[in-house]
């Protein structure tokens, strides 16, 4: 027996023909009628799709989840249209950002980029987005090293600021962050250039913590935390240890400047020219056009200057952490 078929027998339910959907909600005579109207239909749709070089919606939809657009148009010649809507509702009820990472893994997966290989022992998507997150570590470049602002970094534990939208998207990847979106740069720029964001990073597991905190004025106060699946968590939730607690506590309560505003002049000109841009998406620009022209070395955060009031570590810090306007120099 096939594993397919094995599948099949364990999963009675789910074992399910487009016929005997049908029936379900139809009397059989009526299921009969819906099939003739339905070939007619098709026959005359197959008609008009010769002569149609768009996308169909199927495609579309099928494109946006994460599937390559090559083999979504070589499925979609071969599935009639009630099969193309049977499989897209099928799939689609994960969700969208479930199924654009449940494709992401498989895409990693079959690059050798995930170490986890046994795919039977998944089971939520939490561990999918750990597994995205390690794998997408080791894809990380020199080049896009340079594009972060580094607090920490050890054999388990890596705390990054993210100073452009390109490594936000790396450093946050198998998360749900807004600001670490595939396709929509303008939670990227809102947050950083009104306050703190802070990506922290286990990179034996994936676990993933997002830090935000504002220092603009004109916005609401805000000290947040966020999970992969961009729940906001409270402090006494998060799983980190106490001494990479300290770090993100006192660049928290020391750090007088947004990621914007202490990122070395080329890189804000990075900023400032993707933000301009609104022709070509930056989810569509390669690293080497962003880096274009400019000459970027790695940076950490002893090396800005102005930008902590003091660098000591204060081993008492007040773990609720409650917000605090940034201290005067």
């Amino acid at each position: 027996m096939s594993k397919l078929n094995t599948l099949k027998t364990q999963n009675p339910d789910l074992n399910i023909s487009l016929i005997d959907a049908l029936g379900l909600v139809y009397k059989t005579k009526y299921v009969e009628m819906y099939l003739n109207i339905y070939k007619t239909k098709k026959s005359k749709k197959d008609d008009d799709d010769d002569d149609d070089d768009n996308m169909t919606s199927f495609q579309v939809e099928m494109i946006d989840m994460g599937f390559n657009k090559e083999y979504v148009i070589e499925l979609s010649k071969k599935l009639n249209r009630i099969q193309q809507h049977f499989v897209n509702g099928l799939i689609s009820e994960m969700n969208y950002r479930d199924i654009r990472s449940f494709n992401k893994f498989i895409e990693l997966n079959e690059r050798g980029l995930i170490d986890n290989k046994d795919v039977t022992s998944y089971k939520t998507m939490e561990d999918v987005l750990g597994q995205i997150s390690i794998a997408e570590l080791k894809l990380i470049d020199k080049e896009l090293e340079k594009l972060v602002l580094k607090l920490h970094d050890d054999e388990e534990w890596l705390i990054i600021k993210p100073l452009t939208y390109e490594s936000s998207k790396k450093y946050g990847a198998g998360t749900r962050w807004c600001t670490a979106a595939e396709s929509e740069d303008y939670q990227f720029y809102n947050y950083t250039s009104r306050g703190i964001l802070i990506y922290t990073i286990n990179k034996k597991t994936g676990y993933k913590v997002a830090t935000f905190k504002n220092l603009d004025k004109e916005h609401t106060r805000e000290l947040s935390f966020w999970d992969v699946e961009d729940n906001r968590l409270d402090s006494l939730e998060l799983n980190l240890p106490d001494d990479i607690m300290d770090i993100i506590i006192t660049d928290l309560r020391n750090c007088q400047q947004s990621n914007y505003h202490l990122a070395p002049d080329e890189i804000k000109a990075i900023n400032d020219n993707a933000k301009g841009d609104k022709k070509i998406s930056n989810s569509l620009r390669t690293l080497g056009e962003l880096l274009s022209g400019h000459n970027i070395s790695p940076i950490s955060s002893g090396e800005v200057e102005g930008l902590y009031t003091t660098t000591a570590t204060d081993n008492t810090l007040n773990y609720t952490l409650n917000y605090e306007e940034p201290q005067q120099g």
